[in-house]
């Protein structure tokens, strides 16, 4: 797919299922995701699939040279709208990956998707995750009462 200076994000691998349902369900380290506490047929079963930008695929990243699973990506495309969402393993947490990741991610949906709109959601109480997305130039717009969660929307420069 593509890579950054210290990563590869790419479709997930049967490989990747272990580490994927380590950090995925743990309650404490995942209490502000959804896709959590399944099992590995159930994680197989939504993971190891085609892509699909339409109904949203999930991606990983690894680390470049050892191809050790870091986190992942969500990215759905819908009606002019782009959402995505991320997560990464607590062991690789706090280093910048995420950052990296989203930073070329983000300019890459917006050269190939120009007009289209760039949402992220989070939940009103994780704190890092809203200060990332500030720090990559989102805006929060509103409080979504429906999903208990705010959204925040990218600018298309910073």
């Amino acid at each position: 797919m593509f890579e950054t200076k210290r990563c590869r994000i790419r479709s997930f691998e049967e490989k990747d299922l272990d580490s994927f349902m380590t950090y995925r369900n743990n309650d404490e380290w995942m209490k502000f995701q959804s896709f959590k506490n399944k099992t590995k047929e159930e994680y197989r079963n939504a993971l190891l699939v085609p892509l699909n930008l339409e109904n949203g695929t999930q991606l990983a990243f690894a680390d470049k040279t050892s191809d050790t699973l870091l986190g992942d990506l969500f990215i759905r495309i819908q009606d002019k709208s782009i959402s995505m969402g991320y997560s990464i393993d607590p062991k690789h947490a706090r280093k910048g990956y995420v950052t990296e990741v989203l930073e070329e991610l983000l300019l890459r949906l917006r050269t190939q998707y120009p007009n289209y709109r760039i949402v992220a959601m989070t939940e009103s109480e994780n704190i890092p995750s809203k200060n990332l997305l500030v720090k990559l130039g989102f805006v929060y717009v509103q409080w979504i009462e429906e999903w208990q969660t705010e959204m925040y929307v990218y600018r298309s420069s910073r």
